[in-house]
């Protein structure tokens, strides 16, 4: 493999939750019963370090599916569930961005210390001291992200009253102290966006520090920061000394006897695996995901039925001792699987009598797992179809059954009719051997792939339940996924994108693209494929990326998701136009986004091209947003009480001028004079901002384009709106729906003056213009 993962991965966290900091519970000091007791004398090396004991006594409360989810997640884009489902299969998972126990206590039980550089206990020993900052720079693929979680994972453990979990980095370039929460008896975990052109976490960052340390140690709280060397380089010129810690790499070994004790069945014999010379040698000098992988292995050779794992003789010739017992034959299986079986594969295709219906059903099938085996039967006959070989007669008995082709392909025909093979990755490796071996028949193979999962075949008076397909186009979807990034191409994933578009699967892409931004293995390549679809993809890509951005990349790398926001807005399709005004909203919900993303969409109404009608719809959406505890009071204008960002008055008379030029009358844009009235109320219940609507109003309309629907310019629409909304109140008062006698005569008194305004702006406008003839004349 060439893209590495963190080892332990990257933790779950809950999908969508945006917040200022993670909220959880009360803001107020806990109970001192409550409180983390912080020693004065170190503990015993025990508290910190599993010994045997502790260690037996986890594996025997631990569900075992833990660790095997937790390996899933590990493997991700080599396994069938994406991050984002993965995540939610823990147990009370991860109620407001919180790690939940089960997690955390499924990485204690597997995780390995790194041997070299400093020690994680002694790590651990100053760290877990409120206000500490422990700074992991670490290449991506060297187990980063499972020490950062090892650490939270200790701390909850020996501190129960403490919670633990990921802490978003935000919106903007820099990290404001401001971001940490308002909560006592935390420890926090944040990765810092990796950098890419266009975007890069602010050279200040390091000089933050010190006073992110102060904050924390007033509430009890610790941090751990994430970054690679040559990020932390950058910004880290100013940090306080001692922070950094130079970590070595685990023991690929170790991770084995790990993984395998915790996860393995109580016959499997561990340590005979490990110390097989030949499985030894495969675990030699791996990186954790690759020992991992292996793991995997081990455990599948494990579970295969003696009668079915093959003797592979010429692989049994290499071995010593030259023996063919069975667990002799599961190590050759592992062995071979982790060469991608290609000599078997190679013997398999060269077969004398080999038909290209038998190696098509081979592909069908690798590709098609879980499916029933008259849908991959039916399915193999329209491959065969998009490659222009000649089409296997189905019905009737001239070509092979389908049991004789399962027999064929050396797989097994189950009970519930599910194929399945019986060696360890033999699916994937005849997907990878298609691949290399068939390479101008990729795109027809992409093709059908995606096709695959909507195919309903009704011939066999079958077909596929929705479960089915759904795990269907999560298995096609990971292989896309793994085909992609390893190769470095984008069609396997766009063409997912491109005929999965308007059906039941978009939700599945959209989730498979979302798991691939989140995952280390993948991130980088899928993050700047994003941001090409954002520039310059089909309507369909767009959306996809528009959506992946209203999601949970959006959470952990606001920044980057409004980079790509700010190039879809170009898209002239009503579909991403739409899904871009409700991402613009939900971003909105995370202060420290709100700078960057309203100038962006500032940017947009400044745009008198294809973003200017994206800025329109974006402007609404946060022209109608409130304040949370003043429901009539519009978010861009200044709170009494709040610190927070304010919208600079020029840039929403940009804004409004954008929305007021609309090209529908307001009789029939019924959102935007609801979004005036809104406004124009609060210019009335507000009086500290009374003033800046009107000016912003009137001044919006002053310089706008004469021309208009129905004879209707800008301003005539903004007066028209005003004097409704002042005949609404009159009307209501004389109903007696308004308590207040007064308040007819209120709206009408801010209608007169708004109209003044805009009356003095015409009359501006009229001697500008006056004396513009004028200066012509004398020039001329």
């Amino acid at each position: 493999m060439n893209d590495q993962q963190d080892y332990g991965l990257r933790p779950p966290h809950e999908n969508g939750q945006r917040s200022e900091g993670p909220r959880w519970g009360d803001t107020g000091a806990l109970k001192s019963t409550d409180a983390p007791h912080t020693p004065d004398t170190e503990p015993p090396d025990a508290s910190v370090h599993l010994d045997d004991e502790l260690q037996e006594r986890l594996k025997s409360l631990l569900d075992t599916e833990a660790v095997k989810r937790l390996r899933q997640m590990a493997l991700l884009n080599l396994g069938e569930m994406n991050a984002l489902k993965v995540n939610a299969s823990f147990e009370n998972p991860l109620d407001h961005n919180e790690f939940s126990d089960t997690y955390l206590d499924a990485l204690r039980t597997v995780y390995v210390r790194p041997e070299g550089g400093d020690s994680f206990d002694d790590i651990y020993r100053w760290w877990r001291n409120p206000g500490s900052v422990v700074v992991l720079a670490q290449k991506p693929g060297t187990g980063r992200t499972a020490t950062a979680c090892a650490l939270l994972a200790e701390l909850r453990h020996e501190y129960p009253a403490v919670r633990v979990g990921p802490l978003g980095f935000g919106g903007g370039l820099d990290f404001p102290v401001r971001r940490l929460p308002q909560v006592e008896n935390r420890g926090y975990l944040l990765e810092l966006p990796p950098d890419e052109d266009g975007f890069k976490v602010a050279s200040t960052f390091g000089a933050t520090i010190e006073r992110l340390q102060y904050t924390l140690k007033r509430r009890s709280a610790r941090l751990v920061v994430l970054t690679t060397p040559e990020q932390w380089r950058r910004v880290g010129g100013s940090a306080p000394d001692g922070i950094k810690s130079s970590l070595g790499a685990p023991s690929p070994l170790e991770i084995a006897r790990k993984w395998l004790s915790a996860e393995g069945p109580p016959d499997l014999p561990v340590e005979q695996w490990l110390t097989d010379e030949d499985i030894v040698a495969l675990l030699n000098g791996q990186p954790p995901v690759e020992a991992l992988e292996i793991v995997s292995l081990i455990l599948d050779a494990h579970h295969a039925r003696d009668s079915s794992l093959p003797n592979l003789e010429a692989l049994a010739r290499k071995r010593k001792n030259g023996t063919n017992t069975p667990f002799d034959r599961q190590v050759l299986s592992v062995i071979a699987a982790r060469n991608n079986w290609r000599p078997q594969l190679l013997s398999w295709h060269k077969e004398s009598g080999r038909t290209s219906f038998q190696r098509n059903f081979l592909l069908a099938c690798a590709t098609l797992r879980g499916a029933s085996v008259a849908h991959v039967y039916a399915s193999t006959a329209t491959l065969a179809s998009a490659f222009g070989d000649s089409d296997p007669s189905l019905e009737g008995q001239q070509d092979p059954g389908v049991i004789e082709m399962v027999d064929s392909i050396g797989a097994e025909l189950q009970a519930d009719d599910t194929i399945t093979f019986n060696r360890p990755e033999w699916d994937d490796a005849a997907l990878e051997y298609f691949w290399v071996d068939r390479p101008l028949s990729r795109v027809k193979f992409l093709e059908w792939l995606a096709d695959a999962p909507l195919k309903k075949p009704k011939a066999a008076l079958e077909t596929l339940t929705d479960a089915e397909r759904q795990a269907m186009a999560e298995r096609i979807g990971s292989f896309a996924l793994r085909w992609a990034v390893r190769h470095r191409r984008q069609e396997p994933l766009r063409q997912l994108v491109w005929r999965w578009h308007n059906t039941p699967l978009w939700t599945t892409a959209v989730e498979l693209l979302t798991s691939a931004c989140l995952q280390t293995a993948s991130g980088s390549y899928v993050h700047e494929m994003l941001l090409q679809w954002a520039r310059t993809g089909n309507a369909a890509q767009q959306l996809a990326t528009v959506e992946v951005c209203a999601g949970e990349f959006g959470v952990l790398y606001t920044g980057k998701a409004l980079r790509r926001l700010r190039h879809a807005a170009g898209s002239e399709d009503e579909e991403v136009r739409q899904a871009l005004q409700k991402a613009v909203h939900g971003l909105w919900s995370d202060p420290s986004a709100r700078r960057t993303l309203f100038g962006y969409v500032i940017d947009w109404c400044r745009d008198g091209g294809t973003k200017l009608e994206a800025g329109q719809a974006a402007f609404r959406a946060l022209a109608e947003s409130t304040h949370p505890d003043a429901p009539t009071l519009p978010a861009l204008l200044p709170h009494s009480d709040e610190a927070e960002f304010t919208a600079p008055a020029a840039d929403l008379i940009v804004g409004w001028r954008a929305l007021l030029q609309g090209t529908q009358g307001f009789e029939r844009d019924g959102q935007a004079s609801a979004v005036v009235r809104l406004w124009l109320d609060a210019a009335l219940s507000h009086p500290h901002v009374h003033a800046d609507v009107l000016k912003i109003f009137s001044t919006a309309v002053k310089l706008s384009d004469p021309t208009g629907t129905s004879g209707e310019n800008a301003r005539d629409r903004l007066r028209a709106t005003a004097r409704e909304w002042a005949k609404a109140a009159a009307l209501e008062q004389s109903a007696g729906r308004i308590e207040l006698p007064s308040a007819g005569q209120a709206h009408r008194a801010v209608y007169t003056e708004l109209a003044q305004l805009l009356d003095d702006g015409i009359i501006e406008t009229f001697q500008q213009t006056l004396a513009q003839a004028d200066s012509a004349k004398e020039s001329a």
